[in-house]
């Protein structure tokens, strides 16, 4: 079961659809930007919405200089992850699971502290909490492959049955689900890249100076941001990633 987090609901609903705006759905026109504009668009949109944000936390990536994972290495790695959360739950299925990673070659896509989970007889409880929160990072990803069309204000957890919907039947062949993927544009990712990365900062800056609650999960952000990272290239390796604000 995930820890419990008060999240409190101060956002107004004009406010809130404001923000559905900004990440329109995958048929919208996508403009390129600079790193500095991009910039820019998010702390209006934060400032809109209430929330702090100091000018001088860093750009990110620039449009023609970041890398971005394909989109069947994004596929592959949903699959890895709900596979997981999956037998945290049901430990007695883990050897079948891990047979299904084999047989499909995903067994060879878990990255090495994720292969000690799969592995581990009996999780500890902080083990199961932290694989849960893993579905907020599969919700990005999802989002990331065009199987989820909007990203909303990290407020609330996600049902398990929106992840499940989106993904193949239990145990069924992966390969249409992985080879099928399609990215979203880069111009997109960065968009929410941008606004994770600093909306993660306020959240931390809240948190460390006691100042009031802000209506953003902390927990829910920290998982997209790990994710959103993770699929531009801030690291080689899953287990690599950061989330420095």
């Amino acid at each position: 079961m995930r820890k419990a987090l008060v999240v409190s609901t101060n956002l107004k609903n004009k406010k809130t659809m404001r923000l559905f705006g900004y990440f329109k759905d995958k048929n919208h026109v996508i403009s390129h930007k600079t790193a500095e504009q991009r910039k820019e668009e998010t702390e209006a949109l934060l400032k809109s919405l209430s929330i702090p944000y100091i000018d001088h936390l860093p750009l990110i990536e620039e449009e023609n200089e970041v890398k971005i994972r394909t989109a069947m290495e994004i596929a592959e790695r949903i699959l890895i992850l709900t596979y997981l959360i999956y037998i945290s739950d049901v430990p007695d299925e883990r050897d079948r699971v891990i047979d299904f990673l084999k047989t499909n070659s995903l067994w060879e896509k878990v990255s090495p502290e994720g292969k000690v989970l799969f592995q581990k007889e009996v999780l500890n409880r902080k083990e199961k909490i932290n694989i849960s929160w893993r579905s907020e990072a599969i919700w990005l990803l999802l989002w990331a492959i065009n199987k989820v069309d909007k990203i909303e204000l990290p407020t609330e957890q996600v049902e398990t049955s929106e992840i499940v919907s989106r993904l193949p039947d239990f145990l069924s062949n992966p390969k249409e689900f992985t080879e099928n993927a399609t990215i979203r544009a880069t111009s997109e990712l960065l968009d929410i890249s941008d606004l994770t990365y600093r909306l993660h900062w306020a959240v931390r800056n809240t948190e460390l100076n006691n100042l009031e609650t802000l209506s953003i999960n902390s927990s829910v952000i920290v998982e997209r941001h790990y994710a959103i990272n993770w699929v531009t290239y801030y690291a080689e390796e899953w287990d690599e990633i950061t989330t420095d604000t």
